[in-house]
């Protein structure tokens, strides 16, 4: 069985972060080995201010030490919400390691050309050191851009999206998966980066939107990646896993800040 460090945060109402991934990386097969950064009453979306309590970052440095004193190995550490300039510094720094397994890291700060609200330019910048110790990449167009410097504005034509992916690579990206890529209206993408190759995936877009569909969308990858899946083929499996939840939830017409009901779906995953 594969393990996967989960570094992420833990909001309790509202399925989002680790809440959606352990689920889904659990049926998939893989033990999940939690280590929170935050923890949120909810998330940020849809329920006010939640409550939120930062783990302190010798908490990540103590466990590590921890398992390693108890030779525990991994095959995966996947790095999520981070939450703050310190996290991302520690992160970076226990990253910096003999022997590590399959790093994959989603720069979790903005969508829509916008910061979320409790980031900006010094949380981008504390990310940058992370670029070239991740063996994959998973930003949404958004954070691509930030993360290269390219203005978002630039980056929604297949030109402008190769400046971004040249910009990366140069900056240490090896792999990646670049998310919510316009094609058409009606279409929605994703660039797949494999070495110097870039392919262009282009699935139907489903008129509704959620919180939670990108740790869903990474879970599901990091899932089939893991279990021998090449990095298309586990990009177009979570896509379809996600456009499935969101045809459910539209049928459902339940509240959008209550997120997915992916738990009906996760057969789908066996």
């Amino acid at each position: 069985m594969k393990r996967v460090l989960l570094i992420h945060d833990l909001c309790s109402v509202g399925k989002a972060a680790m809440m959606n991934m352990i689920p889904v990386l659990s049926v998939m097969g893989m033990e999940v080995c939690p280590l929170p950064t935050m923890l949120l009453s909810t998330h940020t979306g849809g329920f006010g201010r939640p409550e939120m309590l930062p783990v302190p970052g010798t908490y990540l440095e103590e466990s590590l030490k921890h398992f390693r004193r108890e030779q525990i190995r991994f095959d995966c550490i996947f790095v999520g919400y981070l939450g703050n300039t310190e996290m991302a510094q520690t992160v970076s720094g226990l990253l910096e390691m003999d022997c590590r397994p399959l790093v994959i890291l989603d720069p979790i700060m903005g969508d829509h050309g916008k910061y979320y609200s409790n980031f900006d330019e010094t949380y981008k910048e504390a990310l940058l050191p992370l670029l070239g110790k991740a063996d994959l990449l998973l930003p949404n167009l958004t954070e691509a851009a930030f993360l290269s410097g390219i203005p978002y504005s630039e980056c929604q034509s297949e030109e402008g999206l190769g400046k971004v992916v040249e910009k990366l690579r140069k900056m240490g990206m090896k792999d990646g998966v670049i998310t919510g890529t316009k094609a058409r209206e009606d279409e929605i993408g994703m660039a797949v980066l494999e070495g110097n190759n870039m392919k262009i995936c282009k699935e139907p877009e489903i008129p509704y939107h959620s919180h939670g569909t990108g740790d869903l969308f990474d879970a599901v990858l990091c899932g089939a990646l893991l279990g021998g899946v090449s990095l298309e083929a586990s990009a177009r499996k979570a896509h379809a896993f996600v456009a499935d939840c969101l045809r459910a939830k539209a049928v459902e017409a339940g509240e959008e800040r209550a997120g997915l009901p992916f738990e009906r779906l996760l057969g789908k995953l066996v």
